[in-house]
């Protein structure tokens, strides 16, 4: 993959599941991977109800920081 291609499908990503998020595809263990990379739980699940399973050719991987704490609100609610 051309870096260009791959500066191409972050930004549509960023475009069809949010700016929100930091985005990567590196090769993993399924092929090509993107990986949308979520500051927090709730904002994973958030993200993981937009983001198909495979998307433009890549696997999609959600991954989030388990330390970091999610506010009270966020807690209490279901994802959108």
């Amino acid at each position: 993959m051309v870096l260009s291609d791959r500066d191409e499908l972050i930004i549509d990503a960023a475009l069809d599941f949010g700016a929100d998020y930091f985005y990567d595809i590196r090769n993993g263990t399924m092929g090509p991977t993107l990986y949308i990379e979520a500051p927090n739980k709730y904002e994973a699940s958030r993200v993981r109800q937009l983001a198909p399973g495979h998307w433009n050719k890549l696997y999609v991987v959600v991954i989030y920081d388990a330390s970091a704490p999610c506010t009270g609100s966020q807690e209490n609610s279901k994802p959108v």
